[in-house]
């Protein structure tokens, strides 16, 4: 089995067999025949959180701020639903790309193929190869292999900021000191005024 097919496996069994939340998106049913693999997941109107904040289309409006909070609300009780005993999962692939929203801007967890059970019998970590979302990833998993829901947390975070300052996490067409969004916003974390400087133009002070 290709890593193709067992991230398509894995988002099958946590999906069909182990996560009902109202912020993880519902799976309806799937279909396997030889080489061709189809999930089918409940509709989700407005698309990703990527998508409105970084796709700018005809189709697309700005984000207000209360739209912005309720979708990291919802996400963040998604997540936290992930990483309580009832589910025990390291999701390992939050981003703003796997974060789909409703009709009303409701946010619902999708992407289970990277995730890991979390670990058990007194063990603080789960080991295994680095795998990278640019620019999501925590340092520390990266330096060292070993996951936990810490990893995850650091990922909200910056899916945070990016949903404050509308920018991307990565985005090299940006001058030097900004392309990296984590050190650029670092400095500016430390007072109201500072974050008020990097957020988003576009919610126009609101």
């Amino acid at each position: 089995m290709d890593s193709h097919q067992q991230e398509w496996q894995a988002e099958l069994d946590y999906l069909g067999k182990k996560l009902c939340h109202p912020n993880v998106l519902n799976l309806i049913g799937y279909c396997r025949e030889d080489y061709h693999r189809l999930v089918v997941y409940e509709f989700t109107r407005q698309g990703s959180l990527e998508d409105q904040l970084f796709r700018r289309g005809s189709y697309l409006g700005t984000l207000t701020w209360d739209q912005r909070i309720n979708i990291i609300t919802g996400a963040a009780k998604g997540l936290a639903y992930l990483h309580s005993s009832e589910a025990n999962v390291i999701y390992c692939g939050f981003k703003s790309s796997s974060i789909l929203m409703d009709s009303n801007y409701n946010a619902k967890l999708y992407k289970f193929g990277p995730a890991k059970d979390a670990p058990q019998d007194g063990k603080s970590h789960v080991s295994t190869e680095v795998i990278c979302s640019d620019g999501y990833t925590a340092p520390e998993y990266i330096a060292t292999g070993h996951l936990t829901t810490r990893s995850d947390m650091y990922s909200f975070g910056v899916v945070l900021l990016e949903t404050m300052t509308g920018r991307h996490c990565l985005d090299m067409n940006r001058p030097q000191h900004e392309q990296i969004l984590t050190k650029f916003a670092k400095p500016y974390l430390k007072s109201k005024e500072g974050i008020l400087r990097i957020m988003d133009p576009r919610i126009n002070g609101n």
